[in-house]
């Protein structure tokens, strides 16, 4: 049989970039487009259901995520890494990947009404084989999302995305309508799974046969074995799981809402980079300085977008959320502000796995993250006494106290020193402190509460923060403005 047609990650570098900076503006698109989806989603949920309800959701999601992290999922990785690519290892992958799914879900379906008794929580042996479904489509796609990645095809993702947003959104908000309150965020989920499934397998050419090379197993399996022990490790949600059994629906609920708001900004701010800086940054293994400028550039572009709106965020989260989500929300700020202080590392983090992987550290990447999920189980257990809040700033403290040592470690990668990665911080974090500076002191002038003070001191904010940045990091500005204008 014909083998399929695969990049060469060795092809001309002009080409390369080519993809690379396109890639960016349709990954962007393919951020954007599920968070403004989201965002309208939440935006209408959150003033119907209760934080309960919504802690009912998540604890399902998360027990059904727990479940489905024992995945081989990470072959999807593999296949993106690897130089020399065969049908053999497709067909191995998309068996393995299918046949592992459907047993997840039986096991699913099989352990929802036990867990519903052990945990006190009869929702969940009504959600749990709904919700268990994308355990089965999830791993359905992983062969399509791998070529669709390998092959730069960021079009085609946007393409996926959109349609995925447009129709579950549509599904979430009709099923609300009919008055089934929680109902809607499952089907949200479901049928966005289902559609990116549908359209991912529409975008390739590559159609599975019968049959699984052990030969391409074993080609695949350290790499991809370490990148789905990484995935197990990211994907069961720890804090969400001990949260939901220790504090309750309500306080899960609270919490969920604090951490989905964080997970809408930072994918868009940092969605088009992270999807693109794998693939590129795998690509430039054999070119240790250009791997280097790359990094180093797409690290500052990160941070000069991310800083000034998680602290912006944080500065205003008390007036924004009772007056978008509902003042029943209120109590889930200060957890918000914590999440936001973790979104300053977040930004900067994603791009730290994209090269450690790239580097085919996948092993390190592991072991790492069973750490950081270990320690965060601690400080729930630690903490949670005291109450949501107290958790939340726990794991953040936590979050900011092992950073340092991943900076380390990802620059000996690439023999860049942590001066020099740390000093690109300096101009950002400076226009921050501009910048809140101007918006605390508008907000002790002005009437708090209104929208007229809300829209002024986000409008000063900008300015001040823009104004800062060129006064202090105009030569880096340029530089990287030259820099992409010659990659284009």
């Amino acid at each position: 049989m014909k083998e399929p047609h695969l990049d060469d990650l060795s092809h001309h570098r002009s080409g390369r970039a080519r993809r690379a900076y396109t890639g960016v503006l349709w990954s962007g698109v393919n951020a954007l487009l599920p968070a403004v989806s989201g965002l309208i989603v939440f935006l209408v949920v959150s003033r119907v259901i209760s934080p309960e309800e919504f802690g009912f959701v998540a604890f399902a999601v998360a027990i059904i995520g727990a479940i489905g992290a024992f995945s081989p999922a990470g072959f999807g990785d593999a296949l993106v890494q690897r130089t020399d690519l065969g049908t053999p290892h497709l067909n191995a992958t998309f068996w393995l990947c299918l046949v592992w799914g459907v047993g997840l879900y039986a096991l699913a379906v099989l352990s929802a009404g036990p867990l519903a008794v052990m945990l006190g929580d009869p929702m969940l042996a009504v959600l749990m084989p709904v919700i268990g479904l994308r355990l089965i489509l999830d791993l359905a796609v992983v062969v399509p999302s791998a070529l669709l990645n390998r092959k730069m095809q960021f079009r085609q993702l946007a393409l996926r995305t959109l349609i995925s947003s447009v129709v579950s959104m549509v599904a979430c908000l009709v099923v609300l309508w009919m008055g089934y309150g929680l109902w809607a965020l499952v089907m949200s989920q479901l049928i966005g799974a289902l559609v990116v499934c549908a359209v991912s397998w529409l975008s390739v050419s590559w159609r599975p046969t019968w049959g699984i090379d052990r030969q391409a197993l074993r080609d695949l399996s350290r790499f991809g074995g370490f990148a789905s022990g990484s995935r197990l490790i990211t994907t069961i949600n720890v804090d969400q799981l001990l949260i939901g059994a220790l504090l309750g629906p309500t306080a899960l609920g609270l919490f969920s809402f604090a951490r989905r708001i964080f997970q809408m900004l930072n994918d868009v701010l940092t969605g088009a980079l992270a999807a693109v800086s794998y693939p590129l940054l795998s690509s430039m293994q054999g070119e240790p300085e250009k791997l280097r400028e790359t990094y180093l550039a797409t690290t500052f572009l990160s941070s000069v977008l991310s800083f000034p709106i998680f602290i912006g965020f944080a500065l205003v989260a008390d007036q924004v959320v009772p007056v978008v989500f509902g003042a029943q929300w209120q109590e889930a700020t200060p957890a918000l502000q914590a999440f936001c202080a973790i979104g300053l590392l977040s930004c900067i983090g994603i791009l730290q796995a994209s090269l450690i992987r790239a580097k085919g550290r996948a092993d390190w990447w592991m072991w790492y993250q069973i750490v950081q999920q270990g320690l965060t189980a601690l400080v729930v257990l630690a903490l949670y006494p005291f109450g949501i809040t107290a958790v939340v700033v726990g794991i953040a403290l936590k979050t900011w106290l092992v950073w340092p040592f991943v900076a380390i470690a990802v620059g000996r990668m690439i023999d860049l020193s942590l001066l020099r990665y740390t000093v690109q911080f300096v101009s950002p974090l400076l226009g921050c402190l501009v910048m809140a500076a101007v918006v605390l002191g508008l907000g002790a002038r002005m009437e708090q509460g209104t929208a007229l003070t809300l829209a002024a001191q986000i409008a000063a904010g900008v300015v001040a923060y823009g104004a800062t940045l060129l006064m202090v990091a105009a030569p880096r500005l340029r530089a990287l403005r030259q820099t992409l204008s010659k990659r284009r």
